[in-house]
């Protein structure tokens, strides 16, 4: 019986063609793992550099932001300065009888807390004078002034038998503020050509008292 050997049909791989796919294969998978580590490698290190960028800028807004209350305060101690003297003057070349005057008071809560802070005040034999100072003034700088303002009695109460009244002294006045604090019964102390303070006309009888 003979024994016929069946020959390869077209299309047929070899052993040693597939033995060689196989190594191919195996080359290719060895290439994609070495860049896909590759890959991993650059994004770590990529959110590492992201990581570090973050806290380098978390820092600088730091910096910047105590660069920013450094120039607060420091701009808020010349306003002050200014104003201090200004003040007294203006109100006085306007008929009122300051005699005595203070700073920079504080008053605290049982908490020692301060719950009230009063730029200057100025006084008379019968009247007192609660002024806040800025060097720019907005409306809700205003309002927050007339929120603490009802406290001044409570807070002061060597005071409370005195007539009290408040004023804004600003370097400058956004948009309409001075107007809005003419009409919440505040007394307004300006400049004129950025140099000249005055205190602005006023209705007595419509200031409000405390």
């Amino acid at each position: 019986m003979n024994t016929s050997v069946i020959p390869q049909q077209q299309g047929d791989l070899s052993w040693a063609e597939i033995k060689e796919m196989i190594k191919e294969t195996s080359i290719q998978m060895q290439e994609t793992d070495r860049r896909m580590q590759e890959t991993d490698r650059i994004v770590k290190e990529t959110s590492r550099g992201i990581a570090e960028l973050k806290e380098s800028r978390a820092k600088t807004d730091e910096k910047i932001r105590e660069l920013a209350e450094q120039f607060t305060s420091t701009t808020g101690h010349i306003t002050e300065g200014i104003m201090h003297p200004a003040a007294i003057r203006v109100f006085q070349e306007a008929g009122y009888d300051i005699n005595r005057y203070y700073r920079n008071l504080k008053r605290k809560n049982k908490q020692k807390q301060t719950e009230m802070e009063v730029d200057l005040l100025m006084l008379d034999d019968t009247l007192v004078i609660a002024v806040e100072i800025k060097t720019d003034c907005r409306k809700k700088d205003i309002d927050h002034f007339l929120r603490q303002m009802p406290k001044f009695k409570k807070l002061f109460p060597e005071y409370r038998d005195k007539e009290v009244l408040a004023a804004v002294a600003a370097i400058n006045y956004d948009s309409d503020a001075s107007q809005y604090a003419h009409e919440q019964g505040l007394l307004v102390i300006s400049t004129t050509d950025g140099n000249l303070f005055n205190l602005e006309p006023s209705d007595r009888k419509k200031l409000k008292r405390f």
